[in-house]
C-alpha cells in the first residue's frame, strides 16, 4: 500500500480538487456484548431494504468501524457537510433499528480539506491506524479512483459517491471491492434530451463550471443533438468554486444569448452560483425558460430568498428535494418521506442531494451484509455488493453487477420548478 500511496499523493499535487491533517469525527456505538454472528454466501438479487424496515431494537455487540472522507474544509466544504450531516443521521438511525446483522456502527470520519491530498492521507489513516472495517466514500469527485485503487490493493469494502467520469466508465478499468453510487453523465444527459423533448426547444445556449459531470453531460447534449432535434451550443466560458465576481462572465452569457438566440438556457453550475446567475441573468432581460442541474436542487439556492429564483427550473437526480410532490408510485417516495422527516427533526432544514449521499452508502452497506449473513466475511460482502439489484436508495433504485459497478442508479431524475419559494413537480424524465 505503501507505495501506491507514493504515486497517488504525486498524482494528486497536479489535480485540483472538486470542491493536511484530517479532522477525526468519531460517533460512538453501543459496545454490550453479543452471541457471535454467523455467515452465508450472498446471492445474486438481494431484497431491498427500506428505510422503516430496520431491526426492532437497538443494534449490540461489538461495533462494525466504517471510515468516512468528506470536505468539512475548504471549498467544498458546504456539500461535505451535508454528506457527513445525512450519514451521521443515518448512522444514528440503523444503529437505534438493529445495526449491521444486530451489531452498532462506529463511524470514524476524517476531512480531507477539499484536496486529493487530503483525502489520501485520511484514507490510509483510516486503513493502517484506525483498522476500519468498511470505508465509503470520499466526496471529492478527483479523489474516486484514488481511494478505489487503494481499497482494490488493501481488500477492502468500498461504497464510493460518484458520478465517475466518461473516462472512467470507459476505461474498462475492472474493480472488485468497490462500487460507486451516483448517476454520471450519460443518465443525466439522457434525462435532459426527454427534457428537451417535452418542453420542444430547438436551440440551446448552455454554460458549466468545472466540474466533470456538468462539462461531460453538456458534451454529450452536444453529440446527442442532431439525432434528437435539437443544437446545443456550449460555451467555452468556465468558473470555479473560488469565483466571487460574476458580472464579466453574465455579460458574457448576454453576449452569446444575442447571438444564438436560444429558446432555452441551461446553466450546469453549483448551488451558490446558480441563482446569482439565474437572478443576473433575468435582470439583464433573458425572457426563455433557464435550467439548472442536479447540484442546483438544494436549499442554497433560496440563500438571496425565493424571488430571486422564481421560475428556475432544476433537475434532481431522485427527486430528494421535495419528495412530497412526486406521484405515489415513484418507487422510492417512501423512504425520501420517512428521510426528510428525521433530517428536518435533526438540521432544522430540508435534506439536498448530498446528504442522500451521504445516507445511502450506509443503505447499501445494508443490503451487502444483510446478503452476505453478517459483517465478518468481508469476502461475501463485498460478492454481494457487486450483485445488488434495484435496491431502493434516497437517490433512486441502484443495481451493480461485477462488469459494472462505476454507476448504481440509471435513472429516477426529475424536473422541478421553482413557485412561491417551493421545488415544485413537473415531471419524471428516466
Amino acid at each position: 500500500l505503501a507505495g501506491l500511496i507514493a504515486v497517488l499523493l504525486a498524482i494528486s499535487l497536479v489535480v485540483v480538487a472538486c470542491g493536511g491533517d484530517g479532522e477525526t469525527t468519531t460517533t460512538a456505538a453501543p459496545t454490550t456484548s453479543t452471541g457471535p454472528e454467523t455467515t452465508a454466501a450472498p446471492t445474486e438479487t438481494t431484497a431491498a431494504p427500506t428505510e422503516t424496515t430496520a431491526g426492532g431494537g437497538p443494534a449490540t455487540g461489538d461495533p462494525v468501524k466504517v471510515g468516512l472522507i468528506t470536505s468539512l474544509t475548504g471549498p467544498s466544504a458546504s456539500p461535505g457537510l451535508s454528506v457527513k450531516q445525512g450519514a451521521e443521521l443515518t448512522v444514528k438511525y440503523l444503529n437505534e433499528n438493529g445495526g449491521l446483522a444486530g451489531r452498532p456502527i462506529e463511524l470514524f470520519i476524517e476531512d480531507d480539506a477539499s484536496e486529493v491530498t487530503g483525502m489520501v492521507a485520511g484514507l490510509t489513516k483510516l486503513i493502517e491506524q484506525t483498522k476500519v472495517d468498511y470505508f465509503v466514500g470520499p466526496f471529492i469527485q478527483y479523489g474516486h479512483e484514488a481511494a478505489r485503487d487503494m481499497c482494490e490493493q488493501a481488500k477492502m469494502v468500498m461504497v464510493g459517491t460518484g458520478p465517475t467520469t466518461l473516462e472512467q466508465q470507459q476505461s474498462g478499468k475492472k474493480y472488485e471491492w468497490s462500487i460507486m453510487m451516483s448517476s454520471g453523465p450519460a443518465v443525466h444527459a439522457d434525462g435532459y434530451v426527454e427534457l428537451i423533448k417535452a418542453h420542444g426547444y430547438k436551440n440551446i445556449l448552455a454554460i458549466s463550471d468545472i466540474l466533470s459531470i456538468h462539462n461531460e453531460t453538456l458534451d454529450l447534449l452536444v453529440k446527442f443533438g442532431p439525432d434528437n432535434g435539437f443544437t446545443l451550443t456550449k460555451m467555452p466560458d468556465t468558473f470555479g468554486f473560488d469565483q466571487q465576481d460574476f458580472q464579466p462572465l453574465l455579460n458574457r452569457i448576454m453576449e452569446e444569448y444575442n447571438n444564438t438566440k436560444p429558446d432555452a438556457v441551461f446553466i450546469e453550475v453549483n448551488p451558490v452560483a446558480a441563482p446569482v446567475l439565474y437572478k443576473g441573468l433575468v435582470a439583464l432581460g433573458v425572457k426563455t425558460p433557464i435550467h439548472g442541474s442536479p447540484a442546483a436542487a438544494h436549499p442554497a439556492i433560496f440563500m438571496m430568498g425565493p424571488d430571486a429564483v422564481e421560475g428556475f427550473y432544476v433537475t434532481d437526480s431522485g427527486g430528494i428535494v421535495n419528495p412530497a410532490v412526486l406521484p405515489d408510485d415513484w418507487p422510492v417516495k417512501q423512504i425520501q418521506m420517512d428521510f426528510v422527516g428525521r433530517y428536518v427533526d435533526a438540521y432544522g432544514q430540508g435534506p439536498d442531494f448530498f446528504a442522500a449521499c451521504g445516507s445511502d452508502y450506509f443503505t447499501l452497506l445494508e443490503a451487502a451484509v444483510d446478503a452476505a449473513g453478517g459483517v465478518d466475511d468481508k469476502e461475501a460482502v463485498r460478492s454481494a455488493l457487486l450483485n445488488l439489484t434495484d435496491v431502493p436508495t434516497l437517490q433512486g433504485l441502484q443495481t451493480f453487477t461485477p462488469d459494472e459497478t462505476t454507476e448504481g442508479v440509471r435513472g429516477q431524475m426529475v424536473e422541478f420548478q421553482v413557485k412561491g419559494g417551493q421545488f415544485t413537480f413537473v415531471r419524471g424524465l428516466n
